[in-house]
């Protein structure tokens, strides 16, 4: 509704109360009275004569009045600010339900609620600029910009996802300053699995209401029953081998509730857990079992079986309507990330330093037992030497005697060294000793890579200044090739790597030694390699040069057992600690070179020295629905850490052949590269599959040399970075006509609690009613006037009076000049 109203504002003298607009007056009697006296009386004045030219006069007097008083009429006038309403309409299958008026089907009903609602959408558009966007929603593919409702579209959408729908409009819509409203019509049979509708709703909340419209009835009855496992999750994804995980399967059980299910759990093919369960919920029960990570790295797959035991084995429940959906499978990347460390040792510095050292790494689990003497074992160092249950990757054996590694359990004497050197002969697990008077000595001698004295007081090299006093002699840490290629690499470039070699075995006034003040004698076994030797040299020996005849070796190591997989190092110094004396007190050179050290041997005893500088594809999901979008992350890590960002990739992917583990390489050569992305994250792939099924994705990238050049292999070709993924695309089977109650209650969540309100379909054409009555909310409306005596804002209005007002002027005085009057 418009207000009108007068107003005045006159200029100033005039407009001093409050003898302005009365003098006005005066002054325009006074004028009135002295123009007609003017023309009264001339020889050449008739009555027609001065009627005309006082006419003409008292027009400009009125001109010059109206100017000064400035009159207008104001118009308060409701504001038409562009604003927005949103109305989205479910078409899903379970929208064509007859359980409307006269047996109608619901979506039926909806287009006659629409087109009787039609003609208030029009007045909001013409009356008060408002866009109206009206999209239809079903399945997860909606998209913002093609998602138009038009009356005959089909009503076969097989899921009612409303969360996505909400999803994607909030994105788009999230910026618009006037949004009017946001009306769902629909039933409310919400089965969508991307997003959350409610979590969804609660995010508009903040933006503006949700008004939701219910269409059906919440009595409509089905009679189809049916258990499908929607979903497996494995916590956490990608898991460390040999750690906790936790699988986790979604299941519907529409007709089903309360019925008692047995599950099924496989890992890589193997049965690992079976469990009964309740399924308390037609939707959405979460089962869940605990498991173990797989030994092994690499790509497993996870299945999980619902249905009734029998036979020891799991088939569907009696009345189901499809039983190929009670299991789904899914893929589980199992890493070497997590690794598992055990030090046993006395209490000493090295132990600290290197314990410390481990710990700062956050790969590494890292467990200690301290035996300072040969006494009982304590119930927590029993848990961590219990080598069958803890499954570490490495153990670190310090400067203990074999009497203080047994305990007594049950009556029955343990000797974990013949556990350590099982899990190293059999397993494959990583051993270390160290260096220390008691070290060595009745250790299994088909680990040690190495022999020492039998007597112990010729165990130990070196030099003190009288019976124990301080060292006199120190000695260098000298790697060969063998190690600088392996574990003793302090820098990615190898120039930077020799030369911190030489800095730690250089001796200045200026800088404290910081050189290993004795050693443990040791010779080196045939078949062991010799990592690095030592020397009481004062000049530094450049590292990787070959060990002389007459040195003495520090580190040595070999490969023994099934498969020759136990890796086995035996280390004679007892206090690299001291390396962290370099650059003291100003930098921390020596303790990164240190701790850096110890953690290259800690991975190359577990077989994981190699992960830096490999490539990987990380799929964003393991299993989605056909047509689906995966994202598939590719990158070829840096030894340094993160990612290279000039690294260039060929991704390709093919369907996996059934039973088989890889697809051949001649169907790999002919499938088509996928088109890389590269975002703020890194580097990535989409990709679409068309199919149910297994999918193998292969990545492939240059190998890079030190110089950023490709690197050639000894045939000539170029060497590869090469990363595989697998994941599954399974279809998206219709659960929409299992359950199609109408649900009143799911939509008022997502309006009532939001601010909004939950109403029926027939409400919707007086709602429109009320939002169109409704003032906009935003910028403050302002008068116009007529006319607007404002020079900004005239519009041509004020030229026009001076023309005016010069005209009747003008024309007064031709008059008086033509008549002969002036």
């Amino acid at each position: 509704m418009n207000d009108v109203f007068f107003s005045m504002r006159p200029a100033y003298p005039w407009s001093v109360e409050p003898l302005g607009l009365p003098a006005l007056a005066l002054v325009a009697v006074a004028l009135v009275v002295i123009t007609v006296w003017s023309y009264t009386g001339h020889p050449s004045a008739s009555r027609r004569r001065i009627l005309v030219v006082v006419a003409l006069r008292m027009l400009a007097l009125a001109v010059a009045l109206l100017t000064a008083l400035r009159p207008s009429v104001g118009v308060q006038e409701t504001p038409k600010n562009p604003s927005v309403l949103l109305v989205g309409i479910d078409t899903s299958e379970s929208m064509t339900t007859k359980d409307e008026v006269n047996n109608q089907a619901r979506i039926d009903a909806v287009r006659r609620v629409m087109e009787k609602s039609q003609p208030i959408l029009d007045e909001l558009a013409a009356e008060l600029n408002v866009t109206v966007h009206v999209y239809k929603f079903s399945t997860p593919d909606f998209s913002e910009g093609t998602s138009k409702f038009a009356p005959a579209d089909p009503t076969d959408g097989k899921r009612s996802d409303y969360g996505t729908y909400l999803h994607k409009t909030f994105d788009r819509w999230q910026t618009e300053r006037f949004l009017r409203g946001h009306l769902i019509v629909g039933d409310g049979a919400d089965n969508g699995e991307a997003y959350s509708a409610v979590a969804e709703a609660a995010r508009w909340g903040q933006k503006g209401p949700v008004t939701t419209f219910t269409v059906g009835s919440e009595n409509s009855t089905t009679t189809s029953q049916d258990v499908a496992v929607t979903s497996i999750d494995c916590d956490p994804s990608p898991v460390p081998v040999k750690t906790d995980l936790t699988v986790t399967a979604s299941v519907n059980a529409f007709g089903f509730p309360g019925a008692r299910v047995a599950a099924r759990l496989f890992i890589d093919g193997k049965p690992v857990a079976t469990e009964e369960f309740t399924l308390d919920k037609e939707k959405d029960n979460k089962l869940r079992f605990a498991a173990k990570a797989p030994e092994t790295k690499g790509e497993v797959k996870v299945k999980v079986v619902v249905g009734q035991l029998r036979d020891d084995q799991i088939v569907p429940l009696r009345g189901e309507l499809n039983g190929d959906n009670n299991q789904s499978e899914t893929y589980l990347t199992v890493t070497k990330d997590g690794l598992r460390v055990l030090v046993i040792d006395r209490l000493r510095w090295e132990e600290t330093r290197l314990r410390d050292a481990l710990r700062s790494e956050k790969r590494f689990d890292v467990a200690e037992v301290i035996r300072q003497t040969d006494g009982a074992v304590t119930a927590a160092e029993e848990e961590f030497l219990d080598l069958d249950s803890q499954a570490y990757d490495v153990i670190v054996i310090g400067n203990v005697a074999p009497n203080q590694l047994t305990f007594t359990r049950g009556g029955k004497t343990i000797d974990v060294l013949d556990k350590v050197r099982e899990a190293a002969l059999k397993k494959g697990m990583g051993v270390i000793f160290l260096g220390g008077e008691h070290s060595f000595r009745g250790m299994p001698a088909d680990l040690l890579p190495v022999t020492v004295p039998a007597d112990p007081g010729a165990a130990i090299v070196e030099v003190l200044d009288g019976p124990g006093g301080r060292p006199i002699e120190h000695f260098q840490t000298v790697p060969t090739d063998e190690g600088l290629a392996k574990m003793m690499r302090l820098s990615k470039d190898q120039k930077q790597s020799l030369t911190l070699w030489e800095e730690l075995n250089t001796t200045t006034r200026a800088r404290p030694t910081a050189k290993l003040t004795g050693h443990n004698k040791m010779v080196r076994k045939p078949g062991a390699t010799v990592y690095a030797w030592t020397t009481p040299a004062r000049e530094a020996v450049q590292a990787g040069t070959a060990m002389p005849d007459a040195a003495s070796p520090l580190l040595v190591g070999w490969q023994v057992g099934d498969g020759a997989r136990g890796r086995v190092l035996a280390f004679g110094g007892y206090d690299s600690y001291l390396w962290e004396k370099l650059g003291q007190p100003k930098t921390r050179q020596g303790s990164e070179i240190h701790s850096r050290f110890w953690k290259q041997v800690v991975l190359w005893l577990a077989h994981q020295e190699d992960e830096e500088g490999e490539a990987y594809v990380r799929p964003a999901t393991r299993q989605l629905k056909v047509g689906g979008e995966q994202s598939l992350r590719v990158g070829v890590r840096l030894p340094g850490g993160g990612d290279d960002p000039s690294a260039e990739f060929t991704l390709k992917v093919v369907p996996l052949p059934e039973g088989k583990v890889e697809p051949d390489a001649a169907d790999v050569e002919r499938a088509r590269p996928e088109p890389v992305i590269r975002d703020k994250d890194g580097a990535k792939v989409l990709y679409r599959p068309r199919a149910k099924g297994e999918f193998f994705a292969v990545l492939t990238s240059p190998k890079k040399g030190p110089d950023g050049k490709p690197v050639a292999g000894p045939d000539g070709k170029q060497v590869l970075h090469r990363a595989t993924a697998k994941f599954f695309a399974v279809p998206d089977v219709s659960d929409e006509m299992l359950r199609v109650n109408a649900d009143h209650d799911f939509l008022s969540r997502l309006s009532v609690p939001n601010g909004g309100k939950a109403l029926r379909l027939e409400d919707l054409p007086a709602f429109l009613r009320e939002l169109k009555e409704q003032k906009d909310v935003g910028t403050k409306p302002k008068p116009k006037f007529y006319p607007d005596w404002r020079r900004s804002h005239s519009a041509g209005f004020l030229p026009a009076w001076l023309v005016l007002f010069v005209a009747l002027l003008g024309a007064e005085w031709a008059l008086r000049r033509l008549w002969g009057m002036v």
